[in-house]
């Protein structure tokens, strides 16, 4: 009996097998779908099972990458705190050879604020009266003049920068000698006045601060003479300074006495 079903058995296979080859032969669509359902599903499944295995390793592959790119970015966070420290300690160190090299040193004061009515020309440091500050005292840094103190609280003062349009100070050209009045123009810039078109002035040559103004001490550094328009005015020459210390970039300064 079980020999006999298995007989039928093969011959229902090797009928079914038959027909498929036969329509596949005649290009027609097979009678009976129902007779691939089975090998469909065996298809779908091991299918199925091939994406499953190839999608494992990518996720183990982006859970590295994730890894991998946190300690990138934990590198980099530590790489430029160690740069910021490195230029905050580059700035302390020049100001403390400042201090040892000017006998009217006050105070070191760190910039905490730009006036919102006037950005680019007022700053305010964070140190005032009760360190010894008073208007009119001269605001430096390492690489040149800043500004003066114009307005002072007990624990704050702010400073009107060189390029203010009320800031006007007393200089000469280092090499020639020629002196005249640097005047702030309002929107970043300092101009050398009142030189007269009769001087040969040449770009490139030091601005430094006369002391005729009674206000800034000599020889402080400012810039150095960038551009030269002999016809800028009837009588004198404009010339444009170039500022040693870009006052945008001020996060400490040194205040000196008058």
């Amino acid at each position: 009996m079980l020999r006999n079903k298995f007989i039928l058995f093969a011959l229902f296979i090797l009928f079914i097998f038959a027909l498929l080859t036969f329509q596949s032969i005649k290009g027609e669509r097979p009678l009976f779908d129902f007779t691939l359902y089975p090998l469909k599903v065996l298809e779908q499944g091991g299918s199925a099972a091939l994406s499953v295995l190839d999608y494992i390793p990518f996720i183990g592959k982006s859970g590295e990458e994730r890894s991998l790119s946190d300690r990138l970015n934990k590198c980099e966070a530590e790489r430029l705190k160690y740069k910021e420290a490195a230029s905050e300690n580059e700035r302390l160190r020049n100001i403390l050879q400042l201090k040892l090299q000017r006998s009217d040193y006050v105070t070191a004061a760190e910039v905490f604020a730009r006036d919102p009515g006037n950005w680019f020309n007022i700053l305010w440091i964070n140190k005032g009266s009760i360190n010894g500050i008073a208007k009119d005292m001269i605001a430096v840094t390492p690489l040149g003049l800043v500004g003066r103190v114009h307005r002072v609280s007990s624990e704050s003062a702010n400073v009107i920068l060189i390029t203010d349009v009320n800031s006007s100070v007393a200089v000469r050209l280092e090499s020639s000698r020629i002196e005249g009045i640097l005047e702030g123009s309002g929107d970043g810039k300092c101009f050398l006045k009142y030189v007269s078109r009769d001087f040969e002035v040449q770009p490139g040559e030091n601005v430094i601060t006369s002391g005729l103004d009674r206000i800034f001490p000599e020889g402080l550094l400012i810039g150095a003479a960038s551009s030269v328009d002999r016809e800028g005015g009837e009588a004198f020459q404009l010339i444009e300074v170039e500022l040693a210390q870009n006052l945008n970039t001020v996060e400490e300064v040194v205040v000196l006495k008058r």
